[in-house]
């Protein structure tokens, strides 16, 4: 019986990571989602990750107030480098263009701490378990193919 109570007791200590992998399989396409949760839900921001037919899309998010934008970008810093991204309508979520993507992955990939800044939120990613996560990414063949028959 103790050993019961002391197994709950280690388990529930554990530590989880904020990273989390989704893998939803449809008739007519394959996606992925990795996100990262933070920790601070009114001045952090969360990442995700969507992986449709070979095509990899990155959006940062916050959800408290909108994002200040001018003509619909607004700043992202990622590190010490800063460029402007579209922003979607309700100006809560970003979506990352392919160099900033790249940035953030690579420097995730290396396993390097990175800080993420959107007009008046900051965010410092944990690396850990990313590396892991990202890998279960799988190119899949674009999914028109797969209703292809040749008899």
């Amino acid at each position: 019986m103790h050993w019961v109570l002391a197994l709950l007791l280690l388990a529930s200590c554990q530590r989880h990571s904020q990273w989390q992998y989704t893998h939803v399989r449809e008739t007519t396409s394959d996606s992925t989602r990795i996100q990262y949760r933070s920790k601070d839900p009114v001045q952090g921001i969360d990442i995700e990750m969507i992986h449709v037919d070979g095509e990899l899309t990155t959006y940062l998010q916050v959800h408290s107030e909108p994002l200040k934008t001018k003509e619909s970008k607004t700043l992202v810093v990622i590190g010490d480098t800063s460029y402007y991204a579209p922003c979607h309508k309700g100006k809560q979520r970003v979506q990352l263009t392919d160099v900033l993507q790249t940035m953030l992955i690579s420097s995730l990939t290396e396993g390097n701490p990175i800080t993420l800044e959107l007009s008046g939120y900051r965010e410092n990613v944990d690396p850990a378990r990313f590396q892991k996560v990202f890998a279960r990414i799988e190119k899949k063949a674009p999914s028109i193919l797969k209703g292809i028959r040749i008899y």
